[in-house]
C-alpha cells in the first residue's frame, strides 16, 4: 500500500485530462443539442445520455479481453479507460453546461471585440469573466467523478487509488488504516468541493438557448460514444449469453439478489426523489451540502458510514438495510437535484396548465418527467456495486455484488446470461410500473 501517492497522482492526471476533454467537446455540442428540435432533439439527448447511464460493471466485462490484451502496452490501456470514462462523463458537462449558460450573449461578445481594448490582460479578464461559472462547476464535478471511479476500473486493472482503498478493506486492513490510506485522496476531493462551493450560484431556470446548425460532427460523435459504452459492450454480453440461457433457465439462482437490488433502489430513489423536492424549497448552503456526499463517490461515501455504523451507538444496526439504504439515497442526490433542475422546475406553461385544470397538460408537464426522473434514479441505484459491496447486511445482497465476483473468474456463458438477467430487470420494472401508471392515467381522463 505505499504506492497510494503514485496511484492518487495517476488518478490525478487521468481526471485533468478528462476536464480538458469534457471542457473542450461540451460548449458547442450543449449549443447543438439545444437547437436541436421534434424527434432529433429527443434521440439526440438519448444518445448523449446513454454511456453516462450504462452499468461501469457492463463496459468493463464486456470489454475486459480487450482491455486485457492491451496490458502489455501501458499507454493502450490507460487510453482505453480514459477514453471510455470520458464518454461516460462528457454528458454531465453538457448537461451543466446548458444549465449554465454565459451571462454575456454573442451580441455582447462581438460589441467587446469592436471596441479591439489593446491589453492583453484585459482581453483575458473578460474572457473569464464571459464564459461564467459553468466551466468551472463542471469541470469539478467531471474532475469529481472521473478521480473516484472505482467500478470500471475495478475489472480493467487500473492502477488507481480506489482500487488501492477497495483491496485494503476487502483485505482485512483495520477500518481506521484504511480511512487513513484514503486521507489524502479526500483531501484532494474537498478542495475541489470548496472551490466549486465559492462559485456556485443558483441554476437559472432553464438553458439558455443557442442557435447553431446541424452538421455531421455532433452526430458522429454521439454515435460512436453510444455504440462503444453501451451498443457493443450489450451487444457482446448478449452473444455470449445465448448459449447460457438454457442452463440458467433450469437453475436461477439469482431471486433474492435481484429482489434485493430492486429493494434497495427503490427505497434509495424514493428517498433521494422527497430529500430533492425539499431541498428545492430551502436555500443553497442547505442544498450545497446535500450533495456534498454524492460527489465524494461511493467508496469513500460506504467507508464513512461504515466507520459510524460500527461506532457504540450505531452498532447493532450495522448488519441491517439502513446503511446501505442511507449510502445509495446519499449516492442518488446529486443526479436527484440534477434532474430537478433540468426538468421539474415551475415553468409557465405548467402554471397555465394548473389554472385550467388540465390533467392531460399536468401529466405531459409534471407527472410525466417526475416518472422518468424517479425510473433514471431506481436504475442508477440498482446498478451500484461500490456501496453494496460494503454495506450490504447478511443474507440480503444486491446481485452486481455477486456477478462482479464471479467475474474475476473470466467469462462465460452461464455469467453472461446472469450479467444479461440482471442488466434487464430494472427495465423490465420500469415496463411493467410506466404500463401500469399509463392505464391508470387513460382510466382516470389523463
Amino acid at each position: 500500500m505505499n504506492s497510494i501517492g503514485a496511484q492518487t497522482a495517476m488518478a490525478l492526471g487521468r481526471a485533468l485530462l478528462i476536464v480538458v476533454l469534457a471542457l473542450a467537446i461540451s460548449p458547442s455540442l450543449g449549443g447543438w443539442l439545444i437547437a436541436q428540435r421534434g424527434r432529433a432533439k429527443v434521440f439526440a439527448w438519448i444518445l448523449l445520455l446513454a454511456p453516462f447511464f450504462t452499468p461501469p460493471l457492463l463496459v468493463s466485462y464486456a470489454l475486459v479481453k480487450f482491455s486485457m490484451s492491451l496490458l502489455v502496452s501501458a499507454w493502450g490501456h490507460e487510453a482505453l479507460y480514459i477514453g471510455v470514462l470520458a464518454m461516460k462523463l462528457i454528458p454531465v458537462a453538457v448537461v451543466l453546461r446548458a444549465l449554465l449558460p454565459p451571462p454575456l450573449s454573442a451580441e455582447g461578445r462581438h460589441t467587446f471585440r469592436m471596441l479591439a481594448p489593446v491589453g492583453w490582460g484585459d482581453r483575458v479578464r473578460f474572457h473569464l469573466r464571459a464564459v461564467g461559472h459553468g466551466p468551472w462547476i463542471s469541470g469539478g464535478l467531471v474532475f469529481l467523478l472521473a478521480f473516484a471511479d472505482f467500478e470500471l476500473a475495478s475489472l480493467w486493472s487500473v492502477k488507481t487509488w480506489t482500487m488501492a482503498v477497495f483491496d485494503a478493506q476487502v483485505g482485512g486492513y483495520a477500518l481506521g488504516s484504511t480511512l487513513r490510506l484514503a486521507a489524502w485522496p479526500l483531501g484532494a476531493q474537498l478542495c475541489v468541493l470548496v472551490a466549486i462551493a465559492l462559485t456556485k450560484r443558483d441554476l437559472p431556470g432553464g438553458p439558455e438557448e443557442q442557435g447553431r446548425r446541424a452538421g455531421a460532427i455532433p452526430w458522429c460523435y454521439l454515435a460512436i460514444a453510444a455504440s462503444a459504452v453501451c451498443v457493443v459492450p450489450l451487444f457482446i454480453v448478449a452473444a455470449q449469453a445465448v448459449a447460457g440461457v438454457p442452463s440458467l433457465w433450469e437453475n436461477f439462482v439469482l431471486g433474492g439478489e435481484l429482489g434485493a437490488s430492486v429493494v434497495f433502489a427503490l427505497v434509495a430513489a424514493g428517498a433521494a426523489t422527497a430529500i430533492a423536492s425539499c431541498a428545492r424549497k430551502s436555500a443553497p448552503p442547505l442544498t450545497l451540502l446535500l450533495v456534498i456526499p454524492g460527489l465524494l463517490g461511493a467508496l469513500v461515501v460506504s467507508l464513512l458510514l461504515l466507520a459510524l455504523f460500527q461506532a457504540p451507538l450505531l452498532h447493532a444496526l450495522y448488519d441491517t438495510p439502513l446503511p446501505l439504504g442511507i449510502a445509495l439515497s446519499l449516492l442518488l442526490l446529486p443526479l436527484a437535484l440534477l434532474l430537478d433542475a433540468l426538468w421539474l422546475r415551475p415553468t409557465p406553461a405548467l402554471h397555465i396548465a394548473r389554472q385550467v385544470g388540465s390533467r392531460r397538460l399536468i401529466w405531459d408537464l409534471e407527472r410525466r418527467p417526475r416518472a422518468v426522473a424517479a425510473g433514471l434514479l431506481f436504475c442508477w441505484a440498482y446498478f451500484d456495486f461500490t456501496a453494496s459491496s460494503i454495506l450490504a447486511p447478511t443474507g440480503f445482497t444486491p446481485v452486481f455484488v455477486r456477478l462482479h465476483n464471479l467475474a474475476h473468474y473470466g467469462q462465460t456463458a452461464v455469467l453472461s446470461a446472469m450479467m444479461l438477467a440482471a442488466f434487464a430487470t430494472p427495465i423490465l420494472v420500469l415496463l411493467l410500473t410506466g404500463t401500469a401508471w399509463r392505464l391508470y392515467a387513460r382510466g382516470h381522463g389523463r
